[in-house]
């Protein structure tokens, strides 16, 4: 079913609300599962809502304490995330960063005891609409093992960078340091698909094409050891630094079994400091450019950049509306009639 950015959003917030959280945080998550859904991102958009409010309903994610700033040092800053709704938190750790770094060039947040913070891309991207540059990083709860190992004790601790352009979008990257993001794995379970050999490997250690198989297993980390090694890298910046949880110690968003204790980190540089700011966009748009106009290899008709892909779908999806599954639509609206809202989006 196609339905307006609008539509779905102002449904989200109805949502949201009715189940207690302020206007303005919903607006926040709203536009973060919305824009998900908008850029083709399903397993990270209003699906959540179920878990989101399970959690509230269940008091496992606080909503009457908003997150806040408790520590800053000049470019340096710490957000508690109490935790509530990740998106919150991860909204006001990237604007901190900004406003940061205006004054000092490049500034950090860390955020501690937070829940799931939606699509990574969405922070860098705030700090791309400033014309600056922007770094995130999150830990999960396990599902990596360490090379050859089958214990997960790593999550796929997604990575995000963005870079302003003189486009109408930034140039954004956003990996998960496995083959594929396990929400991705979720989907493919809720709507019966099976999923690539190369995602996960299965309870028995091999590979598996079963969803339901690979949720028991662990996934497949990006490059073998080297996928590891990143997460690690981001577990340390964002868990143990931050004070937040750290390897099995975080706990998975989809199940009733207390606070997630996630941790990340924001990152934003002001290129000011290095370059004047329209001249970097320029000479970015020049960049896409030139690494695009090269041979193609055969039964190529394009060639995408990361990010370029999502950039053209939300462009359609605001333009002509977003495409939501049956599935996904009976489950707002179940929500919205569980929460006493006469609205439906079928």
């Amino acid at each position: 079913m196609k339905l307006s950015y609008e539509t779905i959003f102002n449904a989200v917030v109805e949502l949201l609300t009715r189940t207690g959280v302020a206007d303005d945080a919903a607006r926040t998550v709203a536009e973060s599962l919305v824009r998900a859904n908008a850029r083709g991102i399903h397993s990270h958009g209003v699906k959540y809502l179920k878990m989101i409010t399970a959690r509230i309903n269940a008091g496992q994610m606080e909503i009457a304490d908003n997150p806040a700033v408790v520590e800053v040092s000049r470019a340096n800053a710490l957000v508690d995330g109490k935790n509530g709704i990740g998106q919150v938190a991860a909204a006001l750790a990237m604007q901190q960063s900004i406003e940061s770094a205006r004054a000092y060039g490049i500034a950090m947040t860390l955020v501690r005891n937070t829940n799931n913070i939606g699509f990574l891309s969405n922070y860098p991207m705030m700090a791309a609409s400033e014309e600056m540059i922007g770094i995130c990083a999150c830990n999960a709860a396990s599902s990596i093992s360490l090379w050859g190992g089958m214990e997960p004790v790593l999550g796929s601790n997604p990575i995000s960078l963005a870079f302003p352009t003189d486009g109408e979008y930034p140039l954004v990257m956003d990996l998960s340091v496995s083959n594929v993001a396990r929400g991705k794995i979720r989907e493919a379970e809720r709507l019966g698909k099976p999923i690539p050999p190369t995602w996960a490997f299965g309870p028995d250690g091999n590979p598996t094409e079963d969803p339901a198989e690979a949720l028991k297993g662990v996934l497949m980390p990006i490059g073998g050891p080297k996928g590891v090694a990143l997460a690690i890298a981001v577990d340390i910046l964002a868990g143990v630094l931050s004070g937040s949880k750290y390897s099995k110690a975080v706990k998975t968003f989809h199940k009733l079994t207390g606070a997630t204790g996630v941790g990340a980190f924001f990152l934003a540089i002001d290129p000011s400091a290095f370059i004047d700011p329209t001249l970097l966009k320029q000479l970015l748009g020049k960049y896409i450019v030139e690494i695009k106009d090269i041979e193609k290899a055969q039964n190529v008709d394009e060639l995408y950049l990361p990010g370029e892909i999502e950039n053209a779908k939300e462009a359609l999806s605001r333009a002509e509306g977003i495409d939501l599954d049956e599935g996904t639509v009976e489950l707002v609206d179940e929500l919205l009639a569980e929460a006493g809202s006469d609205l439906r989006l079928g």
